[in-house]
């Protein structure tokens, strides 16, 4: 009613994806720069997002954006508008990386608790941030 719920959800993937991602963060809760422009990683949490809106019952075009766009912010924050456009673009040229993964994370589990597979996958791609708290 008064977005109460979608707030649920939308805190629900921020805090899952904050968690899964902890490991490569620096101080300052940053993930690695090389995430931002990865098509694989980035079809990975557009397609974690896009499983949990539907196993969550969120079908309306307009609450699927907007727990999309919290998790693309928790991760990127002000760089998020910047990704999310590449997002669009990878999607429009069919990116084969983005589009792979992106199908891949239906066949995953995606509820926020058991996203070890997420942890893995980026360590095993990206080194972690180095940014230094002065």
């Amino acid at each position: 009613m008064f977005g109460f719920r979608l707030g649920k959800h939308k805190r629900a993937l921020e805090i899952a994806l904050s968690n899964a991602l902890e490991p490569l963060k620096d101080e300052l809760g940053n993930v690695p720069i090389p995430m931002q422009t990865d098509p694989a990683f980035n079809g990975y949490i557009l397609g974690i997002c896009q499983h949990y809106a539907k196993n969550n019952h969120l079908s309306k075009t307009g609450d699927i954006a907007a727990i999309t766009d919290a998790a693309f912010e928790e991760l990127y924050r002000v760089e998020s508008i910047m990704v999310q456009e590449r997002i669009d673009d990878w999607l429009q040229q069919e990116n084969a990386a983005f589009v792979a993964t992106l199908a891949a994370a239906q066949t995953h589990n995606t509820a926020p608790e058991t996203l070890h597979w997420l942890t893995d996958y980026a360590q095993q791609h990206f080194e972690p941030a180095t940014g230094k708290m002065l």
